[in-house]
């Protein structure tokens, strides 16, 4: 027995890596597509981009494992089946549930794994792709200098007429505004009829002029270095028109500051429900917890205060009246029009503080739910491996196929009905429609009971898919639709 448990475990290793690569380059080129545009053309490093590569790998990884069980369970019994292994394993009196059970094991093993995993290693790669996504994205793109071109950087606007491209191979490609600052042995290329507006004193319009010059970016001081040769200077006093001030220079440097565009690393203690650890979130859920009760408690106080201050003014009243027997003609209707007008405005107060904290408890409660549907997922996700190896098999075995097709078309089906339910779970969990539980374990249930049923047909040798009609039902349409057409 322990031959077959090997032989079935090192079936299911090939299909599971070829299809957790697949995957990955799936997820990997999806991720490429839809951020494409925020990555490139900034200016940044290959080492900057393949580490945001790396650090989104985690979630992709997290979510490729249980689909690629699902497929290589699909892929190795349907082999088995195929090649009639099962059916000779069956007739030498080996049922079903012990040609499943190393198939169980091996998923346990992953789950657990992917358990540790997801605790562990997830919510750092999360927290991390988070920063360094949120620096990119505030870094200003890298711009290209183009002839007759007006620029906007700070409060500085500059155009070049011309520029003449370095001899130099190293800057010949090189005609950008950012970038490593350029050693003296690499030459800049020559920028001709330089303008420059700097209009960082609002009661004065300055503008520069130079036939020529060079620009470079220092990394040392975040700035654009422009450096000028055989210009003039403009100043005008907005305030004073008669005042005008103009300068002849040979060499002029004008520094304009440029710090966005450059990637400034930052970090954050903040960290969302995606980027903790099971501890973390329980520590959220025993705070949330204790302040829930807390305001539960301020509340019962603030009735009971209210109701005893009433009662009391209640009293007041009805004893003032009695001693005042004689003149309760005269103020009677006064009296009671403000105790009355008292009353509603008491009982207004009271109902403004009761919808506050009636607003602050479900916080508190979507809270608590939050990172409840989060540290069940930690579990409920990798315990899928489980359960799609339950239904898994008898479709593997029902499919009698061990192609990459049959097994990837059936395994993307159960696994949207998976994937649709865990979504749909949790919005209801955070709407507070069902429990956190049931958010996360339904898709389990529901795919691990289908799973059992398929088993006990398969162990009953009853037929799970009539792969015959299903074809003469395709071949019907087909014709169906040809005829109309025709």
């Amino acid at each position: 027995m322990k031959i077959l448990t090997r032989y079935i475990i090192r079936e299911h290793i090939p299909p599971f890596f070829f299809a957790l690569s697949i995957l990955m380059f799936i997820f990997l080129m999806n991720f490429l597509v839809k951020y494409i545009t925020q990555i490139f053309g900034k200016g940044l490093s290959i080492i900057t981009i393949l580490e945001l590569f790396f650090y989104n790998l985690a979630w992709m990884f997290a979510l490729a494992v249980p689909m690629s069980v699902l497929i290589a369970t699909l892929m190795s019994f349907g082999r088995l089946s195929g090649d009639n292994e099962i059916t000779i394993l069956k007739s030498s009196g080996i049922s079903i549930y012990r040609i499943i059970r190393p198939a169980l094991i091996y998923a346990g093993v992953i789950t657990i794994l992917m358990i540790i995993f997801n605790d562990k290693v997830l919510p750092d790669f999360n927290h991390k792709a988070k920063i360094l996504f949120k620096n990119i994205r505030e870094k200003k793109p890298t711009l290209k200098l183009e002839p007759g071109i007006f620029f906007d950087v700070d409060k500085y606007s500059f155009q070049v007429e011309k520029i003449e491209k370095s001899d130099d191979e190293v800057s010949t490609n090189q005609n950008y505004f950012l970038g490593p600052e350029l050693e003296s042995s690499t030459k800049p290329d020559k920028l001709m009829n330089i303008t420059i507006f700097d209009r960082t004193d609002a009661s004065k319009t300055v503008t520069i002029t130079a036939k020529e010059g060079y620009m470079v970016y220092s990394s040392i001081k975040k700035s654009l270095v422009f450096t000028l040769y055989d210009g003039e200077y403009h100043e005008f006093d907005n305030t004073n028109t008669e005042e005008y001030k103009l300068s002849h220079f040979k060499k002029n440097v004008v520094y304009i500051a440029a710090a966005d565009f450059e990637l400034e690393r930052t970090d954050e203690e903040y960290r969302g429900d995606r980027e903790m650890n099971i501890a973390m979130m329980r520590d959220k859920v025993k705070q949330a917890q204790k302040s829930l009760a807390d305001e539960k408690k301020r509340i019962n106080e603030k009735i009971k205060k209210s109701l005893t201050l009433t009662l009391t003014s209640i009293k007041k009243e009805r004893e003032k009246t009695i001693t005042d027997i004689d003149s309760i003609k005269k103020i009677a209707d006064d009296r009671y029009d403000d105790a009355q007008y008292q009353a509603e405005l008491k009982i207004n107060r009271l109902h403004q503080k009761l919808r506050s904290s009636n607003n602050l408890l479900t916080s508190y409660n979507r809270s608590i739910n939050r990172y409840m549907v989060e540290i069940h997922k930690k579990f409920s996700i990798p315990f899928s491996c489980i359960v799609f190896i339950i239904v898994g098999a008898p479709l593997g075995i029902a499919a009698r196929r061990g192609s990459l097709g049959i097994g990837a078309t059936l395994g993307i089906f159960f696994f949207l009905v998976y994937w649709v339910c865990l979504i749909l779970g949790e919005d209801l969990a955070d709407r507070m429609i069902i429990s956190s539980f049931w958010a996360m374990w339904f898709p389990n249930i529901l795919i691990g009971s289908a799973g059992l049923y398929l088993t006990w047909r398969a162990v009953k040798e009853k037929t799970i898919i009539n792969w015959d009609k299903i074809i003469n039902i395709i071949k019907k349409l087909v014709t169906r639709q040809r005829n109309k057409e025709g």
